[in-house]
């Protein structure tokens, strides 16, 4: 997996989907997520507002992998054996590096 592109293209549905989840709220949760590694339920709800963990979980998994449920193996993330959220590691390096060096991403073709 090219978690780099997978990186960006999650940053970019964030971005875009902005209206859904604002993106200041998105990025505070996959931020932590991937610097924490692990998260339990109760901990991104502590993050964000409770109703936007499943929407903000599932941008990224559309960007990641497409339409559906984060694939058993090879997925973003995955739920350890006590319920807990567990981030890929080299999703999470590659949205930690992409965000250490976040610019303005352009906006949609044509648009100034």
């Amino acid at each position: 997996m090219d978690w780099a592109a997978a990186s960006y293209r999650a940053r970019r549905l964030v971005r875009a989907r902005q209206r859904l989840v604002p993106e200041r709220i998105s990025l505070a949760l996959i931020d932590a997520f991937a610097a924490q590694g692990t998260v339990t339920a109760a901990g991104m709800r502590a993050l964000v507002p409770p109703e936007r963990v499943a929407t903000i979980l599932g941008l990224v998994t559309t960007a990641v992998h497409g339409t559906g449920h984060v694939p058993a193996k090879s997925g973003w993330y995955r739920r350890d054996e006590n319920g807990a959220f567990v981030i890929d590691p080299g999703f999470a390096v590659a949205w930690l590096a992409a965000r250490a060096c976040d610019a303005p991403l352009p906006g949609p073709a044509g648009a100034r």
